[in-house]
């Protein structure tokens, strides 16, 4: 008699593969729901980093009022409304992004710089540009960063 026809052999390996399937089973299916849940909910948090940064930089392009000659930001003729929306809009960011990840911590700085040039004033318009244009790369490493990840399921 074969010892893999041996039914001791046989019940053996059966209580294996039950015992597999109890323990391995619900693992497999926890990492799938898990993916299936987490990663409709970082595509949100994607779509709405997008529009906000959006609208942070739309506001900070109303802002701009040149001063005549000498090419810095007029403090006195801001529109405050437009600020004040930027202002919110700068702590929704800070609430969003992670203060432990590096791009997250740069974004949260040129946001912050932006918003404080346009409160105070005096920064010409070459070095403003230069920090929105800084805010839109580093924004689209971060959301590009984050689509790959949901692209490829990782949690």
């Amino acid at each position: 008699m074969s010892s893999l026809t041996n039914p001791e052999v046989i019940s053996g390996l059966s209580m294996l593969v039950a015992f597999a399937t109890i323990i391995i089973g619900p693992v497999v299916t926890f990492k799938i729901a898990k993916r299936q849940i987490i990663s409709p909910i970082r595509q949100k948090w994607i779509d709405e980093l997008r529009e906000l940064m959006s609208l942070f930089l739309s506001e900070s392009h109303k802002v701009i009022i040149i001063s005549e000659g000498d090419g810095l930001l007029n403090v006195k003729d801001m529109d405050v409304v437009a600020f004040q929306k930027m202002l919110y809009m700068e702590q929704k960011l800070r609430l969003m992004l992670n203060p432990n990840e590096a791009d997250h911590v740069k974004l949260i700085e040129f946001v912050k710089s932006i918003t404080e040039d346009v409160q105070h004033g005096g920064c010409n318009l070459i070095q403003f540009s230069d920090k929105i244009g800084g805010a839109t790369e580093l924004s689209q490493k971060i959301l590009k960063s984050e689509w790959s990840r949901v692209k490829q399921g990782e949690i």
